[in-house]
């Protein structure tokens, strides 16, 4: 069965997300727009393994709804830090336990497959990735 995890970040990046989840068959992404719509599936479904959200999300700052996610639930947060969000705010969420692993931007495809492996418990093999095998000339 695959493993579902909810994304919740800025248009600019979901690309490059989708892209680098290609390596990790065992998981189903489901993409969010909005942390309102989240928070409506959070409320009815918690059978997935994990969250990746940005730190701001049209401006505003994800900490109120990562604070209501933690008082509810123990669900693994994945929070991809933007260039807004300020020092101090990202130190208090991490003192705070209120996610579990932080990637900041600009990130990597390796980057993001190891900290989703690592909130949904899925080891990866050692192998080059499909994308690494170029043809030589």
């Amino acid at each position: 069965m695959k493993k579902r995890v909810l994304i919740c970040v800025q248009k600019d990046i979901k690309n490059a997300i989708n892209w680098a989840l290609k390596d990790l068959p065992e998981v189903s992404p489901q993409y969010f727009d909005h942390v309102y719509q989240m928070e409506k599936l959070f409320e009815s479904d918690i059978n997935f393994c994990g969250i990746i959200i940005d730190s701001q999300i049209d401006g505003e700052s994800t900490t109120p709804f990562l604070q209501k996610i933690r008082d509810k639930s123990k669900i693994k947060i994945l929070l991809i830090v933007s260039t807004d969000t300020g020092k101090q705010e990202i130190i208090n969420l991490i003192q705070d336990k209120m996610v579990d692993n932080v990637i900041v931007r600009p990130f990597s495809a390796n980057q993001i497959v190891d900290a989703v492996a690592k909130l949904c418990g899925i080891h990866i093999s050692k192998e080059k990735p499909w994308y690494m095998y170029t043809k030589p000339e």
